[in-house]
């Protein structure tokens, strides 16, 4: 019966361990990302986020030089939605 309960005892420090594993990973990986650096292009293209609407489908937000673009893209097309020229203060 001893046995068991150190079984489970076991069982539950190792989750316990597990746990605070992934908790301190995910704490940590901002730090991870920020340590990364972007490669810049040389027409200064970024891509800030992309939203997936479905198979191959997908609108798009991109950075170049000093204007935003929204991007709408398909399975055999690519629209341009709208843009905008970025303002001073925005990075």
């Amino acid at each position: 019966m001893m046995d068991v309960y150190l079984g489970i005892i076991k069982v539950f420090f190792i989750l316990l361990g597990i746990i605070a594993v992934l908790i301190l990973l995910y704490r940590y990986a901002d730090r991870l990302k920020l340590n990364m650096k972007t490669k810049d292009t040389a027409y200064g293209l970024k891509k800030v986020d992309t939203i997936h609407l479905g198979y191959k489908k997908f609108v798009s937000v991109l950075e170049v030089k000093d204007y935003v673009l929204v991007i709408g893209v398909g399975e055999k097309e690519m629209s341009l939605l709208t843009r905008w020229k970025k303002e001073i203060g925005d990075k």
